[in-house]
């Protein structure tokens, strides 16, 4: 089984590009998500988080997301003493679902990261591909998604990469401007270039 790591930034439509990958029959892991998943029951790694960042970052026992978040990322290094604990177990979450798709016979399986390269995660994947999109296709999507005024979401996408930083460092790039059958037709070319 190959793995495709698949990035991008805010309101491109990795999820539409997700999606896509699972109706051709690949598996598609959402960083995100196994993250939540991980502080929702990983007693390991929650210890290592209260050891380091102590009780106040537990509400009734339960990592309070919103509150460590307030703390790392008011600080570069706090921050990365986060990625030091978190990282091993989301690489190790994220080969446990891979050994999984592996024995289902799944061709491919698509790891959908925002920070595929800043985690270094790119190193689990075979080959990357990045979602871009226009830019003010991104400001309505995020306007829509999120509840917010064209001027938050366009701070929101001048804060990260720009799509040519994608497009050094990405083995393909999928265009989403909201046309799905092109979307469509260029995930198809993505898994035949892969599995040939």
């Amino acid at each position: 089984m190959k793995i495709l790591g698949l990035t991008g930034g805010s309101g491109v439509g990795k999820s539409a590009a997700g999606a896509e990958f699972i109706a051709c029959g690949c598996g598609v892991l959402d960083a995100d998500a196994s993250y939540r998943a991980l502080c929702d029951s990983c007693e390991p790694m929650l210890e290592e988080i209260r050891s380091v960042f102590g009780d106040s970052c537990f509400t009734n026992g339960n990592l309070n997301r919103k509150k460590l978040g307030s703390i790392v990322f008011a600080d570069p290094d706090k921050l990365a003493r986060l990625n030091a604990i978190t990282h091993p177990y989301i690489r190790q979450a994220a080969r446990d679902t891979f050994a999984v798709w592996e024995a289902q016979g799944k061709p491919l399986g698509v790891y959908d990261a925002p920070v595929l390269f800043e985690a270094g995660m790119d190193t689990l994947c075979d080959a990357t591909a990045a979602v871009l999109a226009d830019r003010e296709t991104r400001i309505q999507r995020i306007m829509v998604r999120d509840n917010i005024t064209r001027d938050y979401a366009s701070l929101r996408i001048d804060a990260q990469h720009s799509d040519d930083w994608y497009r050094e460092r990405c083995d393909f790039l999928l265009v989403n401007n909201g046309d799905l059958s092109a979307l469509r037709e260029q995930v198809h070319t993505v898994i035949h270039t892969l599995l040939g």
